[in-house]
């Protein structure tokens, strides 16, 4: 008996003593079948419920249109105030009542800049302005489609493409929307100019936004769709504090309830964002060549940074925080001068001049760096498991 109450004793001291585990998030009221929601910083998935069903995108279908324009202009052969020409059968397909989605007149013959098509796309969502960049761009929409489904495959995304609109019945899925809307934005952040804006004029008429959610002073785009056959489907995107969600909703029952839904997820993402990062930055260990360096680490936009002070200083660096000018300066026995530019991805390492993934930056008051610098000026490589905490520089 005394052993057993010894041990019930061990027991409850143990679990007393123990920290408890991090508290998870009530899942999200999100009624459709399917949606996803992603860290637009580093594609980690947040949420997802039937995010790789293949599914009907409808016209956010669009998305891969005005990215692959992106790309012509990235290439030279186009600009925004590039004009071009609305042919017969665009201008007829504009005024056409039997397709799904929004009519924006486009007058035969009539030039329009790029950056009036792609607002017109992407904002009241007019099927004839992808019909007329598809033709531009590609000769025709049906070789401009090819193009979609290549783009498609080089991103990692599953689609099977057969217009350059959506209009019409064809098949992707939520996930492989989220790495395209990652892709585009990451390599294109003009888009957000667009995608933002309440609404377009053109031709005498404002055309409105798609997206009801853009009231909301976080939430920048991005691309809706619905047909009878896919339902509502929404895609969107929002940024707080240097961070930035992609939510993806597929078949709601109808439009108010994928706004809703879509802002509930976003809401969702971002507070599982900060529960995962605080749980990652508390358990976090730093090892270097089997060494334990105590440390208090942070996460920023989904990376761990490391004080730079506590942690160099330990690994034998002088370190110098020049505030007034944002430069740290670090030296050690051996001859090593490096100056650190705070803000910018730049770092100077005996004169010569190294470019950084990730700038140093300050976090209260301190100036933390990543382990991607720490690794450079040490001559070592770095992983970091998310799961562990481990952080290991051999």
């Amino acid at each position: 008996m005394k052993k057993i109450l010894t041990s019930l004793l061990i027991l409850t001291l143990t679990l007393t003593l123990s920290p408890p585990p991090p508290t998870l998030q009530a899942a999200p009221n999100i009624t459709a079948p399917i949606a996803i929601a992603v860290d637009f910083h580093t594609g980690e998935v947040l949420y997802e419920r039937g995010a790789s069903d293949r599914w009907i995108p409808a016209s956010i279908t669009k998305a891969m249109t005005a990215f692959i324009t992106y790309q012509e202009m990235e290439a030279g052969r186009l600009a925004l105030d590039t004009p071009i020409q609305v042919s017969a059968a665009a201008a007829a397909f504009s005024s056409n009542a039997r397709v799904s989605g929004a009519f924006v007149p486009l007058p035969k013959d009539e030039y329009i800049t790029v950056d009036i098509l792609l607002q017109l796309l992407m904002i009241p969502s007019a099927n004839a302005a992808a019909v007329v960049l598809a033709e531009h761009i590609s000769g025709s929409e049906a070789a401009f489609v090819e193009r979609m489904n290549e783009t498609a495959e080089s991103l990692g995304m599953y689609a099977e493409y057969t217009n350059a609109h959506g209009a019409y019945v064809h098949y992707s899925d939520a996930y492989s929307t989220a790495i395209l809307i990652r892709e585009f934005i990451s390599r294109y952040p003009d888009i957000l100019r667009i995608t933002s804006k309440q609404s377009v004029h053109f031709n005498g008429t404002a055309y409105y936004n798609t997206n009801h959610l853009l009231s909301n002073s976080t939430i920048d785009g991005f691309k809706t769709g619905s047909l009878r056959q896919a339902g509502w489907n929404h895609s969107s995107t929002a940024e707080r504090n240097g961070r930035r969600v992609i939510a993806i909703v597929m078949n709601a029952a109808d439009n108010e309830s994928r706004q809703r839904q879509s802002r509930i997820l976003l809401d969702y993402g971002f507070a599982e964002l900060e529960r995962r990062e605080a749980e990652r930055a508390e358990k976090a260990r730093l090892f270097f060549r089997g060494r334990v360096i105590p440390t208090a680490p942070a996460i920023s936009r989904g990376r761990l940074m490391l004080p730079a002070r506590s942690v160099l200083e330990v690994l034998g660096y002088s370190v110098q925080w020049h505030n007034e000018h944002k430069i740290v300066i670090l030296t050690n026995e051996n001859g090593a001068n490096i100056s650190l530019f705070v803000g910018r991805s730049l770092v100077s390492i005996n004169g010569t001049a190294h470019r950084l993934e990730l700038p140093a930056e300050e976090i209260g008051d301190s100036v933390f760096v990543s382990m991607g610098l720490v690794a450079l000026i040490t001559d070592t490589t770095y992983d970091w498991n998310m799961e562990t905490g481990v952080v290991r520089f051999d």
